[in-house]
């Protein structure tokens, strides 16, 4: 009788061994699986860390009638981006920005070679853009050409002379429809301007 006392003392033992086993077991797996969700989104799916890049894609919403931005809807920091294999046309009414957002002048006569901008081919309006200061629109310091849609223009010039340092400016986008004068709308997007 004693003998089946202890087996079932052991068995308790046991069995309470076992559980604590199992939640123990169980959490280690949640762990992990949170661990693994952490690790996937901040290293991307090819396991290699996925740096911020310069640059901006940003597609906003237009007002037709007023031309002012009524609601960005993606905007997401990017290298120039690759070809893509099929074009999926922006919505009537919006427009995707590629740029990169800060340029780097190494003096005020040599281009930024990191600077571009793109008239995405998704989209259904041509642009121009200017690029001004921000606590000062009335300097200018670079006016583009149309740049019809697909097209783009990088290694870009300052036509104003400004001294070595870094400059908070604004690149306001007008918009055209194609084969037209008249404009769409705008949209203006911040950049840094490093020069020396």
């Amino acid at each position: 009788m004693k003998i089946t006392r202890m087996n079932k003392s052991l068995l308790t033992k046991n069995n309470k061994n076992v559980k604590i086993l199992l939640v123990v077991l169980g959490i280690v797996v949640v762990l992990a699986v949170v661990l693994s969700v952490v690790i996937y989104k901040n290293y991307g799916s090819n396991g290699e860390a996925e740096e911020m890049q310069q640059g901006e894609d940003l597609a906003a919403s237009l007002s037709p009638e007023d031309g002012e931005l009524r609601d960005v809807l993606q905007v997401t920091e990017s290298d120039v981006p690759d070809e893509p294999t099929e074009i999926a046309h922006v919505p009537d009414g919006n427009f995707q920005v590629t740029m990169t957002t800060e340029w780097n002048y190494p003096d005020i006569n040599t281009p930024a070679e990191d600077s571009y901008v793109e008239n995405a081919r998704n989209n259904t309006l041509d642009t121009t853009f200017s690029v001004v200061l921000a606590d000062d629109e009335s300097v200018i310091l670079y006016e583009s050409p149309l740049l019809p849609v697909g097209s783009y223009t990088a290694g870009i010039p300052l036509k104003i002379e400004l001294a070595p340092g870094s400059y908070e400016c604004v690149a306001i986008y007008t918009l055209y429809q194609p084969g037209s004068t008249e404009s769409s709308g705008s949209i203006r997007v911040g950049l840094t301007i490093n020069i020396g």
